[in-house]
């Protein structure tokens, strides 16, 4: 197993960044790579067993990713589990106030299985670029969402 820990500080209040990370589509946004995200289960999105099916493209490569959702507890936290091919994982956020505005803690766990392990050297370095990549697309998604009036700020907009 290969844990990622990353933060970062946003501007936006705690409520509208938890808000932003319990819609589906705001994933669709975010998440590196990703090139479509559909909620697979009935019921509202950010509801713990929420399962969701994406696609995300490496290199042209297309690769199907499965979610579930395992934690919500609102304005604090959000967590999932998944699987991409041959690698499991669970991930998720821990938001906490800051005086600027919010901490954002993305955390990441890989486990490789089946012919993955063998990149199981890399994995440290595979979640951390992940991490990277992911709390800067945040950021920028949520600094768009600032720039947006409340009446712009619909869900097809995020």
């Amino acid at each position: 197993m290969a844990r990622t820990e990353s933060s970062v500080i946003v501007q936006e209040s705690i409520e509208d960044v938890f808000t932003f990370l319990n819609r589906c589509e705001s994933h669709l946004n975010f998440i590196p790579r990703m090139t479509a995200l559909n909620q697979t289960s009935p019921g509202s999105f950010g509801q713990v067993g929420t399962t969701l099916s994406g696609m995300l493209n490496y290199f042209g490569i297309r690769i199907p990713v499965q979610y579930e959702i395992i934690e919500v507890d609102a304005n604090q936290r959000l967590a999932m589990k998944g699987q991409m091919g041959p690698i499991l994982f669970h991930d998720g956020y821990i938001l906490r106030r800051n005086r600027a505005g919010t901490e954002l803690k993305f955390w990441l766990d890989l486990f490789p299985s089946g012919w993955a392990r063998l990149l199981s050297p890399f994995m440290g370095l595979v979640g951390k670029v992940h991490a990277w990549e992911t709390l800067r697309n945040l950021r920028r998604e949520l600094a768009k969402q600032e720039t947006l009036t409340p009446s712009e700020r619909t869900p097809s907009s995020r």
